[in-house]
């Protein structure tokens, strides 16, 4: 939350100095660059910052709403460019998509444009157009996008590799005065591997099952007309309702609560901040699951502005005997970072979401939690 505070401070002295400071200090000695290599690609970095393998999951670019799919090659971020929580305020990655038979760069691209579950950003067309990277010409987007009092240079530039699309991420934060060397640097010596390896996109990864189950003797079983499941005994059966008002972060769905656990040493002020929610209500008449499931996120995106990321454990997850779909996201609300994902089942024209929503305490504690979660969803049946 420092660097966060810092950056919207920078906003704002100017007008309070309606002058320039300078600081006379040391400059410190700067470290060689250090040199990145793997089965596709090549180049230098700054030795300060971090590298993400390929697929890692923390390798989260913000702002979270502005996703365009592909496979991560590998990522990477100066520390500045975080904060305490992991969250990625500028980066620069490579991104590797399939490129279907019968396809061609602009329609990947279009195809990913369209498919971006947030605000569509406005594009900033004198940065747009041909663009060349390692004697390879491709394509350059660039856009900007603002949340709360700071905005975003969300650059691709897109290429054709060996039956395969690369697209380079330029993330920039406002003020982030250390980002331009870095991409230079980046796009300098970056060198793109002839006869790339075969390339098939893979589907989201689903959610691995936590490696310790939650032991048996310590859940409780709940029935009704409706729903049976089993629950961690330390939650409290919260009655039936029309919102969940009574837990945090408040993201309404609609319809009506058929029951909602709450953990009691979660409980401030009148509402849960750890709890799972059961919510049921009609599918629209000429609607569906998609439609539904991103009116929901866009509301609650409008609500909670900059704080919301999707997380990488977004994709298909079994429920009650189904296939359900899992939106996983944080929202950073204060200090405290929420843990939230929601499971998605259609049956029978009605549309149920299972909540699973937690501050985030400490590992062991909030796998523990987990654990009991999914015990819930392993165990769920609708009648």
């Amino acid at each position: 939350m420092r660097n966060r505070f810092i950056k919207t401070l920078a906003l704002l002295l100017p007008v309070i100095l309606g002058c320039a400071i300078s600081t006379l200090l040391p400059t410190p000695t700067a470290l060689p660059p250090v040199h990145f290599e793997n089965e596709l690609v090549a180049f230098d970095y700054p030795a300060v910052a971090r590298i993400f393998a390929a697929r890692d999951p923390a390798f989260d670019p913000y702002p979270g709403y502005y996703e365009l799919g592909g496979e991560l090659v590998v990522g990477l971020a100066n520390p500045g460019w975080m904060d305490d929580y992991g969250n990625l305020y500028s980066s620069i990655g490579i991104f590797r998509h399939a490129l279907p038979a019968g396809s061609s760069l602009e329609q990947v691209m279009q195809a990913a444009y369209a498919n971006n579950t947030g605000p569509v950003p406005e594009e900033v067309p004198e940065q747009s157009g041909p663009f060349t990277v390692d004697g390879r010409t491709g394509v350059r987007r660039t856009y900007r996008s603002s949340a709360g009092p700071l905005w975003y240079t969300l650059q691709d530039i897109w290429l054709e590799a060996d039956g395969s699309i690369l697209r380079i991420s330029l993330n920039m934060e406002v003020y982030e005065a250390d980002f331009q060397a870095a991409a230079d640097l980046f796009l300098g010596s970056l060198d793109i591997k002839e006869d790339l390896p075969p390339f098939t996109g893979q589907p989201t990864p689903a959610p691995t099952a936590s490696p310790t189950p939650y032991p048996a003797a310590l859940l409780a079983h709940y029935e009704d007309n409706l729903l049976s499941f089993d629950y961690p005994q330390e939650m409290m059966v919260l009655p039936s309702g029309e919102t969940p008002s009574d837990c945090f972060p408040e993201i309404t769905f609609g319809g009506e609560r058929l029951v909602g656990l709450g953990e009691p040493r979660f409980l401030v002020n009148g509402s849960y901040y750890r709890s799972i929610q059961v919510t049921r209500l009609p599918m629209p008449a000429g609607s569906n699951l998609e439609a539904v499931v991103l009116g929901v996120y866009e509301q609650a995106q409008v609500k909670y502005s900059q704080e919301t990321s999707s997380l990488a454990s977004t994709g298909p997850v079994p429920v009650a005997g189904q296939t359900g779909f899992q939106w996983a996201y944080r929202v950073t609300a204060g200090e405290p970072t929420y843990e939230l994902r929601d499971v998605w089942l259609e049956l029978n024209d009605q549309l149920y979401i299972i909540s699973i929503w937690t501050e985030y305490t400490n590992p062991d504690d909030f796998a523990a939690f987990q654990a009991g979660a999914d015990s819930l969803l392993h165990s769920l049946r609708i009648k």
